[in-house]
């Protein structure tokens, strides 16, 4: 029988229902590979006997591992007892002149006493111990540093070790090959210049050269109730502790368990610091360091040091008194000379800046005049992991690592395409950073090197005692002495006045 044609319709369309519908085959999908994960370097050393890391202002830290070790020695004030102490870092050396001024240059920290140190800047003094500064100028160091004075536990682990040495060294007594003291010198010393005196854990100096102030209130009876593990210290008190001992100091003051202490408001001429730090990682790393010379080619070396001289002369009561203070260098424009201890002085002819100048001066002191050697032909410059060296001008430029610190000192702002901190002042100029056995130095125009600091001790120095006659009815008043009271001189009435109030004329 013929089918009609809308039979034939009706099974094509049952059929095309029954068939699945065909499906696009989509193009092959193109993987994109994950983005690799940075991680971050850790430039810190790991924290064991031996450790050192060289820290964001040039010093070396020492590491402290956590552990038991013997406090005290039977006395009255520190009977012998057991303490555990965290981990630690503590600096090698001594807080220095150089990493102090820098500090100050950044408006963190204020002056030393220019009568306890009277060579704060000069260059000659830079790797000598900071003095003439109270507690709170310490701890104000310390806290620029992300660190802290150390605790009377930490600062007497650190000098005696693990085995409770009498002394850093062991327990043989002192000489002056281990230490600067009991006048063996009669002044300050470099703080890297007793090796042989260094403690267990590597730190110099604990004993010797200067006093350090430290974090604790004193506490005559305090051993006797201090918790067993990481002693905070009194929490409240009229003096604070003192450790080390100086170069003045004899034998009885050398012991490491030896305790001493002193008016947090006081400063002397043989008491320093040194700080402790719990966080090596903090800082992000300075885009731009000095290089540093480890040994020096003498044969190579030229050196062009400048004459200096101070001339002192005192003038007679009848022509007015006071002293004629002259600083002469053969280098007129001299930029590395500096002079101090023209307390009481009014300048009479020069300029700052300029060589000679001349000061009168009415009161007593000690003139100081410093300046430092050029030294050309330098070779065999380096520097660090993770920098790269410009020939051109002897600086050390960060690869660009990604590291875990990311925090700047005061004065550097933090760069995050090189991951560094690049210093506000400029350059590496504006921020002198050199490890702490070694000294800035210009070695060319615009370029830079650390020089071993034995190196670089025999610049020019000058010190004169001013001693003026002692004349009746002299006015011992100065226009900068009244200035530093946001006063005005008036030399009719020998008087600071207040500013706006008229001298009188006769």
């Amino acid at each position: 029988m013929k089918k009609s044609p809308w039979s034939l319709l009706a099974i094509s369309l049952v059929l095309n229902s029954c068939t699945p519908a065909s499906t696009p085959i989509p193009p092959t999908a193109t993987l994109v590979p994950p983005t690799p994960t940075i991680v971050p370097i850790n430039l810190s050393m790991p924290m064991q006997i031996g450790s050192s890391f060289t820290y964001v202002d040039g010093e070396t830290l020492v590491a402290v591992p956590n552990g038991p070790f013997i406090m005290g020695h039977g006395s009255a004030d520190n009977p012998e007892h057991k303490v555990i102490l965290s981990d630690f870092w503590i600096y090698s050396t001594k807080v220095t002149n150089g990493q102090y001024a820098l500090c100050e240059a950044q408006g963190q920290c204020t002056t030393p006493d220019a009568a306890d140190n009277l060579t704060y800047k000069d260059f000659a003094s830079q790797n000598d111990p900071v003095v003439g500064v109270t507690y709170d100028q310490a701890m104000t160091y310390c806290n620029y540093v992300n660190g802290s004075l150390p605790t009377e536990a930490q600062w007497e682990k650190a000098a005696r070790g693990p085995d409770g040495n009498l002394y850093p060294w062991g327990n043989n007594q002192p000489t002056c090959d281990l230490l600067n003291f009991n006048n063996c010198v009669r002044d300050l010393t470099d703080v890297t210049k007793y090796p042989k005196g260094k403690s267990a854990y590597g730190a110099l100096d604990m004993e010797g050269n200067v006093f350090e102030w430290i974090a604790d209130w004193y506490d005559a009876l305090y051993y006797k109730n201090s918790p067993p593990g990481d002693p905070p210290g009194p929490d409240t008190g009229k003096a604070r502790v003192i450790r080390s001992s100086s170069y003045k100091s004899t034998d009885v003051q050398t012991p490491a368990y030896a305790r001493f202490f002193d008016s947090p408001n006081d400063h002397r001429r043989d008491l320093g610091f040194r700080c402790v730090v719990n966080d090596t990682a903090y800082f992000a790393p300075a885009c731009l360091l000095a290089s540093v010379v480890a040994k020096l080619d003498k044969a190579a070396l030229s050196v062009d040091c400048p004459t200096i001289s101070i001339d002192v002369q005192p003038t007679s009561c009848k022509f007015g008194g006071g002293a004629l203070v002259t600083f002469n260098d053969d280098h007129p424009n001299d930029p590395n000379a500096s002079f101090g201890g023209i307390v009481g002085c009014t300048l009479v002819t020069g300029k700052p800046g300029s060589y000679p100048i001349q000061y009168k001066c009415i009161s007593g002191s000690t003139a100081v005049l410093s300046s430092s050697c050029t030294y050309s032909g330098i070779t065999g410059a380096t520097c660090g992991s993770h920098y790269k060296l410009d020939s051109s001008t002897g600086v050390c430029e960060w690869d660009g690592s990604r590291s875990t610190g990311v925090d700047c000192m005061t004065g550097d702002f933090y760069d995050p395409v090189q991951h560094c901190c690049l210093s506000l002042a400029g350059g590496v100029t504006g921020k002198p950073v050199c490890p702490v056995d070694s000294t800035f130095t210009k070695d060319g125009p615009d370029h830079y090197v650390c020089l071993p600091t034995v190196n670089t001790l025999n610049v020019p120095v000058q010190i004169e005692p001013i001693n003026p006659p002692d004349c009746p009815n002299t006015c011992k008043l100065t226009v900068e002495s009244c200035s530093l009271r946001n006063l005005v001189f008036c030399s009719n009435t020998c008087s600071c006045l207040s500013v706006g109030i008229k001298c009188p004329t006769h």
